[in-house]
């Protein structure tokens, strides 16, 4: 429990339980684990306190160890609903997706009037891979519970899922009610469907995250052609790259102060408000480009035929899009390939880790804003990632781009097929179960070396 109340001690476990119910209501999470591990061993019976210490656990991001904790406090109270649902859910969040089903599907048919476990079934039965299943059951919940935006929110991205992109994007605006969401209300007229904006100098306000950025961008050439001026609101490391992008008339710093406008938008309202459906997605081969070239090119190592950028690590939250290095490393067994590792952050310490620095090349540490990077793409053959913003970059410059996708990865991914409406160039390589990290890799070292092979 790390050094919370380490050494602390109670009479008995109902003393224990008593301080852990009260360092968890004051936001003392190690605290509270600390507590209800006390009480689970002074009474191993007591079914609430190893569901409590289950509870905590999760919080803290120790999964497994909930597990085990929820099958104790189970093993007692084999017929408890919200155990099955608690242990599904965090057996969803470790991947394990059958038994996940099997557990959340226990505590609907024992309680199912209680919305949080429909909710919860349906959305690892999406997971699963069987979303016009799933959005019959979100459908249900958000039709009895309207105001519910998590609902909402869910029920649009499963019809994204579906393809369905009119009432996937109108859904989309469900996001402005979720608690995790910052909402963002500027000055003047907010942009609704079916605006004439001729004549308006329309600002397009920057929301979320660099890869939900890079894709939407698609779309400001045709605000730029319906309005008399595109303002542009951006992270700063977006500046340069989106600087270029035409029809952009300016573009400013999120934060900074904003210029004059008659109309504004977030980013990702773009989609709806044009009215996009799957028929009608914007797919040309590139919409962005590199504002300058490197001051000193990659060139070619001596003996190489193929210069490939590699990314293994994005984010965890609130998924992993992260694929284990040593994984990949039957990918580098050819010399005709020259590796470069365009990975940040801090699972760059990956390459030292496995002694692979003489099989990779780090740009990492030039990489300082996504123009810079989007001038190193421009140098590559190929580009090997995953389900992170740089898969974004690399399709929007037109770049050809394998991306390795996790078991659940995003709606725009779809959940088959190995290509992607959104990137012409791109090509998708599938988990085919949520364990399975080796088999993606060997297709896509089957198609380098088909890559390789001498044209006839």
């Amino acid at each position: 429990m790390g050094s919370a109340k380490r050494g602390m001690r109670f009479g008995d476990a109902g003393q224990a339980m008593a301080a852990g119910n009260a360092a968890w209501a004051a936001g003392r999470v190690d605290e509270a684990a600390a507590a209800f591990a006390h009480a689970a061993l002074l009474a191993p019976d007591q079914t609430q306190a190893h569901s409590n210490l289950g509870v905590a656990l999760r919080r803290m991001g120790r999964v497994e160890a909930a597990v085990a904790s929820y099958g104790r406090a189970l093993a007692l109270s084999p017929d408890d609903p919200a155990l099955h649902s608690n242990l599904g859910n965090a057996l969803r969040a470790l991947g394990r997706l059958e038994q996940a089903e099997h557990h959340l599907s226990l505590a609907h048919a024992a309680a199912p009037d209680q919305p949080s476990f429909a909710y919860n079934l349906a959305l690892v039965i999406r997971d699963r891979h069987r979303s016009a299943e799933a959005r019959e059951r979100m459908a249900a919940l958000a039709a009895a519970d309207p105001g519910n935006a998590d609902y909402g929110w869910d029920l649009a991205l499963t019809d994204l899922y579906l393809r369905d992109y009119e009432r996937g994007f109108a859904g989309y605006e469900a996001r402005w009610g979720l608690a995790r969401t910052h909402r963002r209300d500027l000055p003047g007229e907010r942009w609704q469907p079916g605006a004439a904006l001729a004549g308006k100098r329309v600002l397009i306000a920057a929301e979320q995250g660099f890869g939900d950025a890079l894709q939407f961008a698609r779309f400001l050439p045709e605000v730029a052609r319906r309005c008399d001026g595109l303002v542009l609101e951006c992270q700063p490391e977006l500046l340069a790259l989106f600087a270029a992008v035409p029809g952009v008339a300016q573009v400013v710093t999120k934060g900074a102060a904003l210029p004059a406008y008659d109309l504004w938008a977030p980013m990702m309202s773009l989609a709806w408000l044009l009215g996009v459906s799957w028929q009608t997605l914007p797919a040309p081969p590139a919409y962005l480009s590199p504002p300058a070239p490197l001051a000193k090119p990659l060139g070619r190592p001596p003996g190489s035929r193929m210069n490939v950028g590699l990314i293994w690590a994005g984010k965890t939250n609130p998924r992993d899009r992260s694929w284990p290095l040593e994984q990949l490393l039957p990918l580098m067994e050819d010399p005709r390939v020259a590796w470069w590792s365009l990975q940040m952050g801090e699972r760059t310490a990956d390459l030292a880790r496995l002694g692979v620095g003489h099989l990779v090349r780090d740009l990492g540490p030039q990489l300082t804003d996504f123009a810079t990077t989007a001038a190193v793409m421009a140098e590559l053959d190929l580009i090997v990632t995953i389900d992170s913003a740089p898969a974004h970059l690399a399709g929007a410059l037109g770049r050809p781009t394998w991306v390795l996708l996790r078991y659940v990865s995003d709606w725009r991914w779809l959940d088959e097929g190995d290509t992607c409406a959104w990137y012409p160039t791109m090509r998708l390589f599938r988990q085919p179960r949520p364990d399975d990290f080796s088999t993606p890799v060997a297709w896509m070292k089957a198609a380098l070396t088909e890559e390789l092979r001498p044209a006839p």
